[in-house]
């Protein structure tokens, strides 16, 4: 039933999806591989166990407007409810790419073990381990 839901997402529009464990953790993703003003491109904060979409056919979420177009997503991870002894502002920001009619699934425990798993549109599926992040400070 997932994986209907996944696809029924891919025919319209890329999703991200927050499937990351633990307690609060929240997601900040945006696309900037697109030829938008900054505060028209995809940019939204995913609440764990949550999802947001953007229709590959609005060239504001992805360049090229088609579902294989190539986008470039930037995932900022807010704060695991651990992380308590960091700065609130402090955050980790990692890139990944997919396309522009995938669904993308974010899984994780802790900055470790964090996993971005693409399912495009033509059933091929990519799993990356996200391991190269800078830290960002808001």
């Amino acid at each position: 039933m997932t994986l209907l839901l996944l696809y029924s997402q891919v025919i319209q529009a890329f999703c991200v999806y927050n499937k990351m464990e633990g307690e609060g953790v929240n997601l900040l993703a945006f696309n900037l591989f697109v030829n938008a003003l900054p505060f028209q491109i995809f940019r939204k904060e995913i609440g764990q166990g949550e999802k947001e979409c953007c229709p590959y056919k609005n060239s504001d979420c992805v360049a090229g407007s088609r579902r294989d177009s190539q986008i470039e997503l930037h995932v900022g991870i807010l704060r695991f409810a651990f992380d308590k002894t960091s700065i609130k502002e402090n955050k980790r920001m990692y890139i990944t790419r997919c396309e522009g009619g995938a669904a993308i699934v974010l899984t994780g425990s802790n900055f470790d073990n964090i996993e971005c798993t693409c399912y495009k549109a033509n059933g091929d599926i990519t799993r990356d381990k996200m391991v190269n992040w800078i830290t960002v400070m808001s």
